[in-house]
């Protein structure tokens, strides 16, 4: 892999994207979405600004990084965010605007996206690759994602921070089948990105039932309102991810990072 961009270097994903591909020595140039507000994003300007192959670049210089021959590929975090609509908008309008068409493309655009994706926004990821249909398009779905620097709307995150339980909430974007820790997860990303295939695929975890069994560690029932999971995998390749530790100490490694950095 030459220089690699995350778009939404600040992001849950896309920061363990970001500190996954540096600890393979790849030189990364991150890039924030406009219009989105990160409230511990200082926090992770500190940590990872310190790799020396780490750089960050303005949502407005896009243009030079899409003209830029030595970059093949361009990751976007669009995990936790919502309103997509509006933000591929922007993103489309930006990529069109800035792509020479007397050049060759050949960059490859991975989105990485959340597999409980209200319909809308799933309406608008099938219409991406033809939409870019000049570049090489990868959709990566994932379920919920945890581990340090979840955001605090994912159920996991709300019981580490010890919220009462009749103030916990399940959001829109958990999927209450499945779970994968977010370091199996990025490093599976980088894997199958790396396989240089476009086909879509849908990450999984191999252990059975999770999600679940988090909440079984969290000492937390199952809520009996969760919202039922539709199916979405369809046409879907399905990878499994192996999860490396036990899920004691995925939920450890959380409840660490809580009490170093959100007290």
């Amino acid at each position: 892999m030459k220089n690699a961009v995350v778009v939404g270097a600040y992001q849950f994903l896309g920061f363990h994207i970001c500190g996954a591909l540096l600890e393979e020595g790849e030189e990364i140039i991150g890039v924030s979405f406009p219009n989105i507000n990160i409230g511990d994003i200082e926090d992770k300007r500190m940590e990872i600004g310190r790799n020396a192959n780490f750089s960050e670049k303005s949502w407005n210089q896009l243009g030079s990084i899409l003209q830029d021959p030595n970059i093949d590929y361009l990751f976007f975090d669009l995990y936790t965010i919502e309103g997509l609509q509006s933000l591929y908008s922007t993103i489309k309008s930006r990529i069109f605007d800035c792509s020479n068409k007397e050049l060759p493309i050949n960059k490859r655009l991975v989105f990485l996206v959340n597999i409980m994706a209200v319909e809308k926004d799933r309406e608008l990821f099938s219409s991406m690759k033809e939409d870019l249909g000049d570049y090489t398009i990868q959709m990566i779905h994932m379920p919920t994602l945890y581990g340090p620097w979840q955001p605090s709307d994912f159920l996991f995150q709300q019981l580490v921070e010890g919220k009462e339980q009749e103030a916990v909430r399940i959001g829109l974007r958990e999927c209450p089948t499945d779970a994968i820790f977010i370091e199996d997860a990025v490093l599976e990303v980088v894997k199958q990105t790396k396989k240089g295939q476009n086909n879509d695929i849908l990450l999984k975890s191999n252990v059975t039932n999770h999600w679940q069994r988090c909440l079984e560690h969290l000492k937390w029932n199952v809520p009996e309102n969760v919202r039922e999971y539709i199916e979405y995998s369809k046409g879907l390749e399905e990878v499994m991810v192996i999860n490396k530790c036990s899920i004691s100490e995925n939920l450890d490694k959380q409840k660490k990072h809580h009490l170093l950095y959100r007290i």
